[in-house]
């Protein structure tokens, strides 16, 4: 009920900007960089694949297994994009499970103008050594390319969503909360980047109740379609769980494999 109530407004608040904006530039004449992006390109089908793995295993005095996978895809046709995806982070210690993170996503954008779009997803994660046995969230809202050039690019994304999440002493909590993300990444050579992203979620009902997600990536390329990948990770809950921390840290390094 919520959602609906936050997506309809998105809408109605969406369909009224879009002529209000139009209105305000016709009043003026449109600079070239204006008209580049008041303009819709369909984009040919093209799709792009990348896989992380990383792995470390001892034994002797002590027994210690981690490991990291991630997965990507992302698909560009006409004035649709569409991305999912996956995360995973496992660690034991002695035959004890000592951390098991999930994340998951999958989304789609369309293409109001060259750089405003319309964006719609999922998303869902699970953490038990942080108090969450299961959360998704439901989002809707607006992206906003604000550089892409060759070797810089800025997306800011803006929105709502509603989220559901089950908790291990039983608990479960739903919630409308607003979104906002930062995404940049910055070439640095031949398929060589570093990437930087950030993610706020407050609740709307909890005003205490909110989360940032960063993340920082390096990735720097070994051949043609394998890179080594360097991730730090940060993860925080101003209202955790009873008993459990407030942030956590995730720090992998592996390798990619791009197609």
């Amino acid at each position: 009920m919520h959602f609906s109530r936050l997506a309809s407004s998105l809408a109605v608040s969406l369909l009224m900007a879009l002529p209000v904006a139009d209105a305000i530039d016709a009043q003026r004449p449109p600079t070239p960089r204006a008209r580049a992006s008041m303009r819709r390109v369909a984009a040919p089908l093209s799709h792009s694949v990348s896989a992380d793995l990383g792995y470390v295993a001892t034994t002797g005095n002590t027994k210690v297994t981690t490991f990291n996978i991630g997965e990507k895809l992302n698909v560009k046709t006409g004035h649709w994009r569409f991305e999912q995806q996956l995360a995973v982070v496992y660690g034991e210690s002695d035959g004890e499970v000592n951390s098991n993170f999930i994340r998951a996503s999958i989304g789609g954008e369309y293409a109001l103008r060259s750089t405003l779009g319309v964006a719609a997803g999922f998303l869902f994660d699970k953490n038990r050594f942080s108090g969450v046995l299961q959360r998704t969230e439901e989002y809707l809202g607006l992206v906003w390319r604000v550089i892409e050039l060759e070797r810089d690019t800025l997306r800011l994304d803006a929105g709502g969503s509603f989220t559901q999440q089950r908790n291990v002493d039983g608990t479960r909590r739903n919630f409308p909360a607003a979104r906002t993300a930062l995404w940049y990444k910055r070439g640095l050579g031949p398929k060589a980047f570093v990437q930087q992203t950030v993610e706020v979620v407050p609740n709307i009902e909890t005003s205490e109740d909110y989360r940032v997600n960063a993340i920082a990536a390096l990735v720097s390329p070994i051949s043609q379609s394998l890179a080594l990948k360097l991730e730090y990770q940060v993860r925080y809950d101003n209202l955790p769980e009873p008993e459990f921390a407030p942030m956590d840290r995730i720090f992998t390094t592996g390798i990619q494999l791009s197609f």
